[in-house]
Order: structure tokens, then C-alpha cells, then sequence
């Protein structure tokens, strides 16, 4: 008869583990500020007219090449391309979404992780940010929702970034870069002259010419990467790698100059970033830490 008990009593416990391990299967779902949607502020440069977040998703949704600029620390932000990500494969099939936060070292990881992912395996974010080699410079409290997005949705999730390897070796032996729009003389200047009020004025000239090179290359990739990518293609990145002044945009004219990006730019309250930066400026308050 005890046996007997101890048997249901396993049994019981059993049926309960399995149960709890079946609950925790399903990935949790996302959440974010939808006031900033319901609320956006929206410039279309063009006109100078300001346009709603379902007017600008029905217009982003008809182009080929979407470039996301992005203050990196503004939560918004981050809010702003998941809503982008899971709305705009609602208006049209996503071909790919590219991320500067990703390396081309990542993406074997990146594409194995996303076959277990998008399957019936629970991943806990800890799991998820060591099978990524995750970078922690790119806090996942920021990234997270929109990483796990792609990673669960039918469209690749892309490499947009260039390896710290490339970046050391660039440092020490600066290449040339090819071109004619990116490489004028005024966007090379301007690109310096904004890495050095970044670093509050502590590099030298060698530094700077160096940083700025690099900065080159990594534009150069991301828009060699936007150009490879099935369409629609969405990437999302820095303000200072998105602006049509001296980003990707640039380098996409010089290496398919009848291709064309439309460039959404994130900014904050009182900034000076203006309309010959993007097509749309999506302006948001600064957000708190």
C-alpha cells in the first residue's frame, strides 16, 4: 500500500515537473512604451510636414532599403525598432533585418541560435547572449527585445558590423578606401571633426585620421552588407553610421549608384540633427536612465 502511494506521489511530482517545464517552452513576449507610438513626432524633411507612425510605416513599408539611426542609450529608441520589426512584416514580407550590434564573426552563431530559437526550445537571455558571443558594450537591457525579435522571426538576422580583428589591423595600417561620394574631402573632415567632439578634444590629429578611417569602414561594410541583403531590407544603426550627410548612404551611391536607402533618424528633443540628415525625423524626449 506505501508503494503503492509513493508511486502516485512520484508520479504526481512528475506530471507537475513536466508541466512547469512545458510552461516555460513558450518564449515570453515582448512589451514596450506604445505611447511613443501613439504619440510620435515625425518630421517627413521632404515637405516638412508632420506625419503619424502608421503613415511612416506605410511608406516604409514600399522601400527596398530602410536605414534605422538610433541614439544608442535612448530606450525609445530601442522601443521604436521593435515596434518597427514586428509591424512592417504585418504590411509585407521582411526580407532581412541587418544590425551594426552584430559581427560577421557572429553570424554562424547567430544562425544556429535562431534554428533553436524560432523552434520549441526556451532559451533564457543568458543562454541566448553566451550561444551570441553577445558583446556586452551593446547592453542587452537595450538590445534584447529587439535581438530576440529577429531571432524568432522568418527573415534572416544579418551581420552589419566589421570584426575587432579588422578594426586592429585597420588602426595600424589604415587602408584606402575606394569612392567618391564617401570619400570627398568635406565628409572625411566632418566625420573627424565629429570623433573628436566626441572624445572631448583628448585625440591627436594621427588618432583622429585613424578613428575616422575606421569609422569609414564600418559604414563601408554596413552598406555593403544593406546592398547583399534580401529586400526589403531593414538596418539598424547609430545616427552617426545612418545619416545621409556621412554615412551609409554615401558609400551605397558609390557602390550602386541607381540603389536607393531611405534613412529614419531617431533624435532627441533639442538636437541638432536636421533634414538633410534622413527622409524622416522621428524625434523623441530624452530618455531617462
Amino acid at each position: 500500500m506505501f508503494f503503492s502511494i509513493s508511486k502516485r506521489i512520484l508520479l504526481l511530482v512528475s506530471l507537475i515537473s513536466l508541466s512547469a517545464c512545458h510552461s516555460i517552452e513558450k518564449q515570453p513576449a515582448s512589451t514596450i512604451d506604445l505611447a511613443i507610438i501613439q504619440s510620435a513626432n515625425i518630421i517627413d524633411t521632404q515637405t516638412g510636414q508632420s506625419i503619424t507612425a502608421d503613415t511612416l510605416l506605410t511608406r516604409l513599408a514600399s522601400q527596398s532599403r530602410v536605414i534605422i539611426g538610433e541614439k544608442h542609450d535612448n530606450t525609445y529608441h530601442h522601443d521604436i525598432e521593435y515596434w518597427l520589426m514586428t509591424e512592417l512584416p504585418k504590411k509585407r514580407p521582411q526580407g532581412a533585418v541587418l544590425l551594426e550590434m552584430l559581427t560577421p564573426s557572429q553570424q554562424s552563431l547567430v544562425d544556429n541560435t535562431k534554428k533553436r530559437y524560432s523552434g520549441s526550445e526556451y532559451l533564457r537571455d543568458e543562454r541566448l547572449m553566451a550561444a551570441l558571443k553577445w558583446n556586452s558594450g551593446w547592453p542587452w537591457k537595450w538590445y534584447g527585445n529587439i535581438v530576440k525579435t529577429g531571432l524568432s522571426a522568418n527573415y534572416p538576422l544579418l551581420a552589419a558590423n566589421i570584426d575587432r580583428s579588422e578594426i586592429s589591423s585597420a588602426y595600424k595600417n589604415p587602408p584606402i578606401i575606394d569612392g567618391v561620394h564617401s570619400t570627398d574631402t568635406s565628409v572625411r573632415q566632418l566625420i573627424q571633426k565629429t570623433i573628436e567632439l566626441s572624445h572631448g578634444g583628448e585625440l591627436d590629429k594621427i588618432q583622429a585620421e585613424k578613428m575616422t578611417v575606421i569609422q569609414q569602414l564600418r559604414d563601408r561594410a554596413m552598406a555593403k552588407s544593406l546592398l547583399d541583403a534580401p529586400t526589403p531590407a531593414l538596418l539598424i544603426a547609430g545616427s552617426f553610421h545612418a545619416t545621409k550627410v556621412m554615412g551609409v548612404p554615401l558609400h551605397v551611391a558609390d557602390l550602386a549608384p541607381n540603389e536607393n536607402v531611405t534613412v529614419v533618424i531617431m533624435t532627441e528633443e533639442e538636437s541638432d540633427v536636421t533634414s538633410v540628415h534622413a527622409n524622416y525625423l522621428w524625434i523623441t524626449p530624452v530618455a531617462l536612465p
